[in-house]
């Protein structure tokens, strides 16, 4: 009986640890969202980067997208990512306000 007591504790611990490696990648690149603008605007990343969009301008509502390739959706808190998988020039914008633009180079 104690052999399952003690086992049932290790298996209802184990449920309670995070699994290892389940988390989102680093950001080898933040783009912050404030004062209705995205800074900085032009970043470079290698092939495989990870860039983050932080959303922090005062609950305003934003929307990173490309179209084809990522959509943050429309939000005003939070953040967004999203990994290169290619080489090239892409760029971004905000649908809510047409005039943010940004550019990612892949490396």
């Amino acid at each position: 009986m104690r052999r399952w007591i003690a086992g049932f504790g290790v298996g209802v611990a184990a449920m309670f640890v995070p699994a290892c490696g389940t988390e989102d990648p680093v950001p080898d690149v933040v783009v912050e969202i404030s004062n209705v603008q995205f800074s900085p605007m032009d970043v470079t990343v290698e092939r495989g980067g990870t860039v983050e969009w932080r959303f922090d301008d005062g609950g305003l509502l934003h929307h990173v997208e490309s179209p084809g390739l990522f959509d943050s959706g429309i939000t005003g808190d939070g953040a967004y990512r999203h990994t290169f998988d290619s080489s090239g020039v892409y760029e971004y914008s905000c649908s809510v306000h047409p005039y943010m633009i940004g550019v990612i180079t892949v490396l």
